[in-house]
């Protein structure tokens, strides 16, 4: 069995030299051999100096150099490795992490013949401070005690993989987490070569820090990856000083998360951009739980046959958001359907084959503008924070001609009493009006409800009706 490391790097040629050094000490079954693939990503330091010192010590080690450009970014050094490559198995490591003398033996053993496993080992010291800490606990450190430190490193505080919780949540199986993707950070990654081929390695259009292994673990999970954290396989990534550029990281970050959403247009990339990687699970496995039509008021076919009457009848194209019962559904005349539990999704794509059933919030979609002639949005929008909830009212205008949104007046959803959700009121709903440039008209008040149309915000004048205070309807 072969295997390939593939380490990416731009200078830093001491923490190369780590990284080589506890490569070169491995022990392996004899069945088993292994080489070290080191792409250059155009360093001004001595990178292959550093790598020419350890030719007589690995077996099989090859120095790739490409100059800097336009180009260059941590996707086009990995993929360059790849393309050179010639193991089963890959081991993407970043330089600066180093490895315990069982490695590579283990992610044989793990890995085998299959292909479609990827193994997310667990970073020790990713988020060290070297300033703040004590580095007397890793003097001595060498390939061969390494496992027995990352024992006692496993659980500090300033040690642990930010990770940790979420893996013993599922013991170590991340096919169990809704989104299991989110812990694919690239420092030390080990795939099958089929199922990295499959996905098609990373995309080279994310420049700059950030998203760009989230991607890559999307991808494979979208191949059918099968996900592993491995407590019997930690590395340590040597504590170094910050770059001062934190500001610069998470705008690129979030700019990279937006990218990669573009690329696939789905929920559970929609709001990823706006999560930290630790609560996004817990953020998507709420709504994979979630059956609105237990939190909403139950609609009377009457309403229901009002708004087909009087405004979804004779839009071409029309769409409902907040709704998931299948007797509403059923009633309901639009073309188009938004769901954001995955399950339900899938059960209606089938039920409801001649419509178009949609895995989107509406926060970023690949609509054009005015795509819909008419969005009608139940009172689930009431359970959307801000600013979240005025991302969708502008997104939702956006892709409209006509926006209409409900209120019933008296309902307050159990998940506001008991589950802690928000749940909007009037006054509320006006100030995120306000706040994203949008103004309202009401259309109608039929009993306890109200309908509110979403307009371009304009000047009022002061007898205006005011949303908390419904008394003068138009139409």
């Amino acid at each position: 069995m072969n295997i390939s490391i593939i380490i990416p790097v731009h200078n830093k040629v001491e923490q190369l030299e780590r990284t080589l050094a506890f490569i070169s000490e491995q022990q392996h079954r004899d069945d088993i051999a292994y080489e070290v693939i080191v792409v250059d990503d155009g360093s001004t330091e001595p990178v292959k100096e550093v790598v020419d010192s350890f030719v007589s010590k690995i077996k099989a080690l090859k120095y790739l150099f490409i100059p800097r450009d336009k180009f260059s970014c941590r996707s086009r050094t990995r993929n360059t490795g790849v393309n050179e490559s010639r193991g089963d198995i890959f081991v993407f490591l970043d330089c600066g992490i180093v490895i315990p003398a069982h490695f590579v033996d283990r992610v044989a053993e793990r890995i085998g013949l299959s292909q479609n496993t990827v193994l997310y080992h667990y970073i020790l010291g990713a988020f060290t401070d070297p300033d703040k800490e004590d580095m007397s606990v890793i003097d001595g450190i060498t390939p061969h005690n390494l496992q027995e430190i990352s024992e006692r490193l496993k659980y500090h505080p300033a040690w642990e993989d930010m990770r940790t919780s979420h893996f013993h949540l599922v013991e170590n199986n991340l096919n169990r987490m809704d989104v299991p993707w989110t812990m694919g950070w690239s420092g030390a990654i080990s795939a099958s070569r089929e199922i990295v081929l499959q996905a098609g390695g990373f995309d080279e259009s994310f420049k700059g820090w950030g998203a760009e292994d989230t991607d890559f673990s999307y991808q494979l999970h979208k191949q059918g990856a099968v996900m592993h954290a491995t407590e019997d396989i930690c590395v340590l990534h040597l504590p170094h000083r910050s770059d001062d550029q934190k500001q610069l990281k998470i705008k690129s970050s979030f700019l990279n998360r937006k990218k990669m959403h573009v690329k696939n247009y789905q929920f559970d990339t929609e709001i990823y951009p706006y999560s930290a990687d630790m609560h996004y699970d817990q953020v998507i496995s709420k709504f994979n739980h979630l059956v609105v039509k237990y939190y909403t008021p139950e609609y009377e076919l009457s309403f229901i046959d009002t708004l087909n009457a009087n405004y979804i009848a004779g839009s071409e194209c029309s769409l409902i958001i907040g709704e998931d019962s299948i007797a509403h559904l059923s009633a309901l005349h639009t073309s188009h359907i938004f769901i954001q539990n995955k399950h339900i999704h899938q059960a209606y794509t089938e039920r409801f084959a001649a419509r178009e059933v949609v895995y989107l919030l509406g926060v970023d979609t690949p609509y054009a503008r005015g795509y819909f002639d008419t969005i009608v949005v139940t009172d689930y929008y009431r359970m959307i924070s801000e600013p979240l909830a005025g991302l969708m009212f502008k997104e939702w205008f956006r892709i409209s001609k006509r926006l209409i949104l409900i209120y019933h007046k008296e309902y307050i959803s159990y998940l506001a009493n008991v589950s802690g959700w928000t749940w909007h009121s009037l006054e509320e709903i006006e100030l995120i009006f306000r706040s994203n440039n949008l103004g309202y008209e009401i259309q109608d008040q039929l009993g306890d409800y109200i309908i509110i149309e979403v307009t371009k915000a304009v000047s009022r004048p002061t007898t205006s009706t005011s949303l908390a205070d419904p008394t003068s309807v138009g139409n």
